[in-house]
């Protein structure tokens, strides 16, 4: 007798497909890792404008500090152009003597001349007492 007859025949299983339940597991990850990715690229995109945002924002912040020292610079600076000062009567006097060629000397003896010229003329003096007896009146 031989050990395998042709009559029997042995049940082995189908190698033919994948289970159906591990099919279903499959593709419940593949759901499940399409939705995380999907989350993912989101939140990546929220993170890359959120960076894009603070960026700007700093780079506004820095342009501030940098008009702001610059201002601060320049009232620091003396003005470059000063405006010119009136030049004194008695300035005026000695340099009109000495374009008519008196020196110097000559020309400071003239305006003390002149000052006490008109001082005595023109002003009036008040008595010791005028100045020191006050008249009130209501």
């Amino acid at each position: 007798m031989l050990f395998f007859s042709s009559n029997q025949q042995i049940a082995m299983p189908k190698t033919s497909g994948i289970p159906k339940s591990i099919l279903a597991d499959i593709k419940k990850l593949k759901t499940s890792l399409a939705t995380l990715e999907k989350s993912h690229n989101t939140l990546f995109k929220d993170f890359k404008s959120t960076i894009k945002s603070h960026s700007e924002m700093l780079k506004k912040q820095q342009s501030t500090i940098a008009q702001q020292e610059s201002t601060i610079a320049q009232l620091g600076k003396k003005s470059v152009k000063k405006e010119k000062r009136k030049p004194s009567e008695y300035n005026l006097f000695l340099k009109g003597k000495m374009t008519q060629g008196m020196s110097m000397i000559d020309a400071v003896k003239a305006w003390k001349e002149r000052e006490s010229s008109t001082s005595t003329s023109s002003s009036m003096r008040q008595t010791g007492q005028d100045w020191q007896s006050p008249t009130q009146q209501y």
